[in-house]
């Protein structure tokens, strides 16, 4: 019985990740996703509340995964001493960010539906809330470095979170426009060599 029940649930979210991917979240339908999987729209509620737990079901493994690798970075960032961050910034920003978007394309068709199709869904300010830590911790790591006697020009927060945002946007085009890893990567790259430049001027470093 416990194979016939994961058998059914693996074709419900079969079903339901096609039914996303073509319509989106807010015009999938658990009656369209019952009928592509030939079962009734009770035997699905049985499994899922709503249409909202089926797609983190889909997609929220991924979804954590990504997140934890992000705040992860961010809280070792913050650990270290002033003089390595301010030294190592970069070198140790570009890294994780490969890192972020080889996970990203290691997980590929979730993060196309978090990305291009989650508008509606409890998923859909995904991005804002990794716009929000990275703003925060430029916000610290201007203050720990200033407060250390490092000489760093002080930025407006507003102005810090609008290049989160940028710097977030241009590297997940790379899967809205369907790139290849190969060809993210190497977009990826530029994109951080732009940025980097950027706050180094911004900084005055």
């Amino acid at each position: 019985m416990k194979i016939k029940d994961e058998k059914m649930t693996n074709e419900l979210l079969a079903c339901a990740r096609a039914e996303f991917a073509q319509k989106g979240f807010n015009d999938a339908s658990m009656r369209d996703i019952a009928s592509r999987a030939n079962v009734t729209t009770g035997t699905l509620y049985s499994r899922f509340a709503d249409k909202n737990e089926l797609f983190e079901a889909i997609v929220g493994e991924s979804a954590k995964g990504l997140m934890d690798i992000f705040v992860g970075a961010m809280t070792e960032f913050a650990s270290f001493d002033t003089g390595v961050q301010h030294s190592d910034m970069h070198t140790y920003e570009n890294g994780k960010v490969f890192e972020l978007i080889n996970y990203v394309y290691d997980h590929y068709d979730d993060f196309k539906l978090i990305i291009c199709k989650s508008e509606g869904s409890s998923l859909q300010n995904y991005f804002d809330k990794m716009i929000e830590i990275e703003t925060d911790n430029t916000d610290r790591f201007i203050r720990d470095l200033t407060a250390s006697g490092i000489k760093i020009k002080p930025v407006r927060r507003d102005l810090s979170h609008m290049l989160a945002s940028a710097m977030f946007t241009a590297m997940f085009e790379t899967v809205a426009h369907d790139y290849s890893r190969e060809d993210a990567v190497e977009y990826v790259g530029q994109v951080m060599e732009f940025f980097n430049a950027g706050w180094d001027r911004i900084l005055g470093l």
